[in-house]
């Protein structure tokens, strides 16, 4: 369950679902994140100028991150789109964990479970209104 959490958090940016279940998914997304964050400036050097070694590097934080998110194009955003948020100019982690942020909300209709809201931190969200308007310019 939390492995398709995980994968639904990194495509959309936030989910809704109940506060337990939130406040345990922060700790798998914390360290899948913290996988691709500890690769640092290596994100972003091309495959070609790379040694070996920091090759195998790659690899190894890509298979780790993949326990978690199975899917090849959640895996690359990931690593291309989400991870870099949290590194500054010289490939050096922003912070030290702390990756997503619960909101909890009101209590859900058919049950009263409380439900929260959880959300990456930093992530730019692009909402059905900006993305038509843009469309409609072009």
């Amino acid at each position: 369950m939390f492995r398709n959490m995980v994968s639904s958090l990194i495509q959309h940016g936030r989910i809704r679902t109940t506060t337990a279940k939130a406040k345990e998914l922060r700790r798998f997304v914390d360290s899948t994140i913290a996988w691709g964050t500890s690769l640092g400036e290596l994100i972003v050097t091309p495959k070609d100028k790379m040694t070996d070694e920091q090759k195998a590097k790659v690899v190894h934080h890509y298979r780790m991150a993949r326990r978690m998110v199975p899917d090849r194009t959640l895996l690359t955003k990931l690593f291309t789109e989400i991870a870099p948020l949290y590194l500054n100019e010289q490939g050096k982690p922003t912070r030290e964990g702390g990756y997503t942020r619960v909101v909890k909300g009101l209590n859900r209709r058919g049950d009263n479970a409380p439900m929260a809201v959880i959300e990456l931190m930093d992530y730019n969200f692009a909402t059905t209104a900006e993305v038509s308007t843009e469309e409609s310019a072009e």
